[in-house]
């Protein structure tokens, strides 16, 4: 039953014997058998409660409106919610999180803790400075990022969920940047602080090069930052692409990770336990190792590519199945009723308690009461945000201070000795200090970021 149930597990591609090894323990152990007790049977329910309760709020309440449902991979949110406080418990400090547009309003809602209300009022197109029509950008919701700081077993964790645009996979390199500079200013050496976690799209992630790059990366010593938490939300279609023939020249999506030795797990998300522990697993390998690790969230996607396409134009027999098959919390919730764990009548209390909090627009999830004891490593935005986007901001330097910071960024210490290439880089760039011969963009732009670090 270990590799003949809910999970396919891909690891011998893996040329480090003890990562192997510790692999098939952890497999072998749990013998496709995954021990929960009863409350943490009920909190993955209440997870999946949330997943399905927001998108069926939305379908309702803004029919048509496109919202790229997660609705077949509900999972997800249990699965992250799992992360979270794994990594809480642990001591983990920040979470970055980067993904496309498919269940970011479900993400942002259910494990971020974005006021519902404040998403309600997007779909009704209120913003913040709705009096001023040059004070947003009109950017469409599901790219907009969020941060927030979660309660977990270890205390608060910040978690930010990156700014994205329609272009897939462009924001993975951006939250690698930003694990990699939170290490930085935590002097986090051995990467165990600050973790990264890609959500990404079955399709996307096989098609995209920037994945292949960021993983050439994964390692490098000027880049890594101690492995990535990657799930990829595999839905198995690429917008009306279903035929692996016809997206892609691997058997799985998920084969691009094997060129770093990435551990891959295929998972039934249908099976909501089964994904747990996947979570488990994959983010203790992570801590353990320091490198990738790949969950292959097998699904599907309950509509269209978004809510105004009629799926069953291009999959008509995939669509007559997915029709008929229930969702993952009804699944979940009859398997819990004939384990005697809840009754029919409790798992309708968790229902009307979450579509409450929707209708009082309340949090779905556990804040911090308190900031993280180390607050003062993470980055205050307050006074960047209480102005509005069309505030005219004098940006201007004195010639006084550019003068003082371009005798600094061109003063070599007397113990160091240039390379005579290095040597009149330096000397140019006096002279252009000075004024004596024109100045060029490496000098301009190294005088910028003075500006920007002396500020």
């Amino acid at each position: 039953t270990t590799y003949s149930s809910q999970i396919g597990a891909e690891f011998m591609h893996i040329p480090d014997f003890d990562q192997r090894s510790w692999l098939y323990q952890r497999l072998e152990n749990a013998g496709g058998r995954f021990a929960r007790s009863a409350a943490e049977k009920t909190r993955i329910l209440e997870r999946l409660t949330a997943a399905e309760g927001l998108e069926r709020y939305l379908h309702t309440k803004y029919v048509g409106q496109k919202r790229f449902s997660l609705e077949g991979g509900d999972a997800l949110i249990p699965l992250l919610d799992n992360v979270i406080q794994r990594a809480g418990k642990d001591g983990v400090k920040d979470i970055v999180i980067g993904m496309a547009h498919r269940g970011r309003l479900n993400v942002l809602v259910n494990t971020l803790g974005k006021n519902p209300r404040t998403l309600f009022d997007e779909f009704e197109g209120k913003f913040e400075h709705h009096d001023d029509d040059r004070a947003h950008t009109g950017d469409v919701k599901y790219h907009m990022g969020f941060s927030a700081d979660l309660a977990t077993p270890g205390g608060a964790v910040h978690l930010a969920l990156a700014f994205n645009p329609s272009h897939l996979e462009i924001v993975n390199p951006v939250v690698a940047g930003s694990v990699r500079s939170r290490q930085h200013r935590r002097r986090d050496t051995e990467r165990k602080a600050v973790l990264p976690v890609l959500l990404h799209g079955d399709a996307a992630f096989a098609g995209q090069g920037v994945n292949m790059e960021l993983f050439q990366m994964s390692q490098a010593r000027g880049f890594a930052v101690g492995g990535t938490v990657h799930v990829v939300i595999n839905n198995q279609v690429g917008f009306t692409t279903s035929e692996r023939q016809d997206s892609r020249s691997t058997l799985y999506c998920t084969d691009v990770a094997k060129m770093v030795g990435a551990p891959v797990l295929h998972v039934n998300a249908d099976d909501p336990e089964a994904v747990v522990f996947c979570a488990e697993l994959a983010y203790d390998f992570r801590q353990q190792f320091g490198k990738d690790v790949v969950i292959d969230l097998v699904c599907y996607r309950r509509h269209g590519h978004n809510e105004a396409d009629e799926p069953a134009a291009t999959q008509p027999l995939m669509y007559q199945v997915i029709r008929k098959h229930k969702t993952p919390r009804e699944l979940y919730t009859a398997q819990l009723v004939s384990e005697g764990v809840i009754t029919a009548d409790d798992a309708k209390a968790i229902v009307d308690r979450y579509r409450d909090k929707l209708d009082a627009g309340e949090v779905t999830v556990e804040l911090a009461d308190a900031k993280p004891s180390d607050y003062e490593l993470t980055i205050d935005w307050d006074p960047y945000l209480a102005g509005r986007l069309s505030d005219t901001l004098d940006t201007t330097v004195s010639v006084d201070t550019l003068k003082a910071l371009a005798t600094k960024i061109t003063t070599v210490p007397d113990t160091v000795s240039l390379h005579a290439r290095v040597a009149k880089i330096y000397d140019d760039r006096r002279k252009m200090a000075a004024g004596e011969i024109a100045g060029d963009w490496g000098f301009a732009e190294n005088l910028a970021y003075a500006t920007l670090l002396d500020a």
